[in-house]
């Protein structure tokens, strides 16, 4: 992009660089940074078909992600959505032993929701935005796959905001 500091100041002036941390700030906290997401209340009943739907969406996530990053990030960002994968199959498992024939859901941590909504989110801008396909996906599927992450992001938001 080769922006320079001048030009960047025209449009990131100290106010807007102080609204864009506050908003940070603000939805960064609800995901509880460096809280043992599987040690926290789980309060949100998710339904097991949609708990499937985010663990295929996390999945698709991380394969664009990991599409558009170096291969010095790629460590980090396989870590990060797999520690994510990791912990909704983890609370899935643990539900299936412990809530037999419970229709009503699986109980997740907000804040493990919200931060699948965000990693799902982020992919879907990627791949709306002209970011780079995950190898074997067409070029004809870039619409659809962003869609649909988007779909399954602004979906687990609505979850979290309504229980």
């Amino acid at each position: 992009m080769r922006v320079t500091e001048p030009t960047a100041r025209k449009y990131l002036d100290d106010e807007t660089v102080r609204d864009m941390a506050r908003r940070m700030l603000f939805e960064f906290v609800d995901e509880q940074p460096g809280a043992d997401l599987m040690e926290v209340p789980r309060t949100v009943p998710l339904a097991r078909v949609f708990a499937g739907v985010i663990i295929a969406a996390l999945a698709e996530a991380m394969q664009v992600r990991a599409a558009n990053e170096s291969s010095d990030r790629l460590g980090d960002v396989v870590a990060t959505y797999g520690q994510t994968l990791s912990a909704f199959g983890q609370i899935t498992a643990a539900a299936a032993s412990g809530q037999a024939g419970d229709s009503a859901g699986i109980m997740f941590p907000p804040a493990l929701l919200r931060r699948a909504a965000r990693y799902i989110g982020n992919a879907a801008d990627l791949a709306a935005n002209g970011g780079k396909l995950p190898d074997g996906v067409p070029e004809a599927a870039r619409g659809e796959l962003a869609a649909t992450l988007r779909r399954d992001a602004d979906g687990l938001i609505a979850v979290i905001t309504t229980a």
